[in-house]
């Protein structure tokens, strides 16, 4: 792809923290959140998405790794997601802000945070896709974490095409007004059922049954489906 020396997974993080910090400041007011509070909450979400990112991916290559160094680690989606959760419920807990309100104001920009992410991990070569010479294939001559001269699959792209259309979808619900349990709830079973699929065609995959990723994500699905219950049951009960 790219021989340069610009940062361009660097740079794709910072963008996606940013339009994280842009969607929560767009639609704090949705739920009832003071200018103080999602201030607050936002620090405690990128600290729950840095150290958990980071964590996670020590937990997945930690004999690659060898010791916890968070400064030369990489980062985790899944890993990010999960501590922001934590982090966020834990602001919540401390603030007495119910979680419900916590995940509405912060979940919906999470597929938006993704999609640009993998524009980074596609430029850089890392996270790449098995070998495929059809339609769309990339070749790497440059990157040290994808092998040279050989055609790819193009999974980062996917990735980010199918978490935009994501994150369009969820975002959409919460202009009319629409965003409940249910639609949360649908939130983490597309997030979870897309990274499950996709997850298989990653060269990471080959020669694994099921990977780490796809077991996250079926949690999420469960979570999801578990949301949109309880979201019927209050309709019922309304």
């Amino acid at each position: 792809m790219f021989d340069t020396k610009i940062p361009l997974y660097g740079i794709a993080i910072l963008l996606s923290l940013s339009a994280n910090i842009i969607v929560v400041v767009l639609l704090y007011k949705k739920f009832k959140f003071t200018r103080d509070q999602i201030t607050g909450a936002l620090v405690y979400e990128n600290v729950g998405i840095i150290s958990g990112a980071k964590i996670l991916t020590f937990i997945q290559d930690y004999r690659l790794y060898g010791k916890f160094d968070f400064v030369s680690l990489g980062l985790s989606s899944y890993g990010g997601v999960i501590g922001a959760i934590i982090c966020l419920i834990i602001f919540g807990i401390q603030f007495k802000k119910p979680v419900k309100d916590m995940l509405s104001a912060f979940m919906p920009s999470i597929p938006l945070m993704y999609a640009i992410s993998k524009i980074g991990c596609f430029l850089a070569g890392c996270c790449h896709g098995i070998e495929y010479d059809g339609w769309g294939s990339v070749v790497y001559n440059h990157s040290p974490a994808a092998p040279a001269h050989i055609r790819l699959f193009p999974v980062q792209l996917a990735e980010t095409i199918l978490f935009a259309f994501i994150f369009i979808f969820i975002f959409d619900k919460i202009i009319k007004n629409k965003f409940n349990w249910q639609t949360l709830g649908v939130n983490f079973i597309l997030c979870g059922v897309g990274k499950f699929i996709l997850d298989y065609l990653r060269v990471s995959h080959l020669d694994v049954i099921i990977s780490l990723n796809q077991i996250i994500s079926i949690v999420f699905m469960i979570i999801g489906v578990l949301s949109v219950i309880r979201g019927k049951k209050i309709q019922i009960t309304e």
